[in-house]
């Protein structure tokens, strides 16, 4: 039986937020590794046919190892066949209807082989505050950006900061998800620092630390310190061990302010955590931030 669990995503947004578009970005992406996406429908998603290898009913497969998979047979049935795949892909990604609520499609990554990366919710800067207001979907705009861990504004490449501002602004204040600008790097969409490795980033890419720790950690402790988790972090992932369950490791997972702990089968991972900000994030400030948690004796 493969152990293996992968990380599970979701992107919703309402119509026309930009998430097919995204999608087909993802798909070329190589440094995402390979990815399996979840679509209600090929025939929204506009893939390279040089990428495609075979194109086997509900599944198309690329040269990149990425697979594009239809819903017709429900999330059920899909996930099962992908979990029998774990071996050939490194994450999944769901894309969600429009009309659609992604938190609720978001608990597919409770089921076995999978565990929820998070969700990231697409906003258009150029009609959302409108939409908001429409006595229609105004709610179901509002519901989708609250259900977030992250918000990505879309086409921000077509707008001028003063549009894009107050917008930002309005979003924040819906939400307590980090707020990020397309385009993104992969590393802050879905974590893809490496553990306890410093890496040199470019400063339009992103911000990573990483802080070794020796002692384990009280559950009390890093319950405080995930809300004084600095404005720029989006992501943080790694592996501790925790005072209450100190017998086993435990992998820490953070996007934006949603903090996931889960017991490692890794017992010879190295006890550490990387810390992924957006462009601009002082270094030093996530460094203390992390030390927070390893305190001088």
């Amino acid at each position: 039986m493969n152990e293996k669990n992968l990380p599970l995503t979701v992107i919703g947004g309402y119509l026309g937020a930009g998430k097919t578009t995204l999608i087909n970005e993802l798909l070329i992406d190589s440094n995402i590794g390979r990815v399996a996406i979840i679509v209600n429908d090929f025939g929204e998603i506009n893939i390279d046919e040089s990428l495609i290898l075979s194109h086997d009913g509900d599944t198309i497969s690329l040269a990149n190892g990425c697979i594009c998979c239809s819903l017709v047979d429900g999330f059920a049935e899909t996930l099962t066949q992908l979990r029998d795949r774990a071996d050939q892909i490194d994450r999944v990604v769901i894309e969600v209807s429009g009309v659609g609520e992604p938190r609720k499609i978001a608990q597919w990554g409770h089921t076995p082989g999978f565990f929820l990366d998070g969700v990231v919710v697409l906003v258009d800067p150029s009609s959302v505050i409108e939409r908001s207001e429409d006595p229609y979907v105004g709610e179901m705009v509002c519901s989708q950006i609250r259900e977030a861990d992250l918000i990505l504004l879309s086409r921000c490449d077509l707008l001028k900061e003063q549009e894009i501002k107050p917008v930002e602004k309005w979003v924040k204040g819906l939400t307590e998800a980090s707020v990020l600008r397309n385009p993104v790097s992969p590393s802050l969409l879905f974590g893809l620092e490496k553990v306890g490795e410093e890496q040199e980033s470019s400063s339009i890419d992103h911000v990573s630390a990483t802080l070794e720790f020796v002692d384990s950690i009280d559950l009390a402790a890093l319950s405080l310190w995930e809300k004084s988790r600095p404005t720029g972090v989006v992501r943080v992932k790694g592996f501790l061990t925790i005072d209450e369950r100190s017998e086993e490791m435990t992998e820490i997972q953070m996007c934006g302010p949603n903090l996931t702990l889960r017991s490692s089968l890794l017992t010879t991972q190295q006890k550490a955590l990387v810390a992924i900000a957006t462009p601009g994030t002082p270094k030093a400030s996530i460094v203390k931030w992390l030390k927070l948690l390893s305190p001088a004796k």
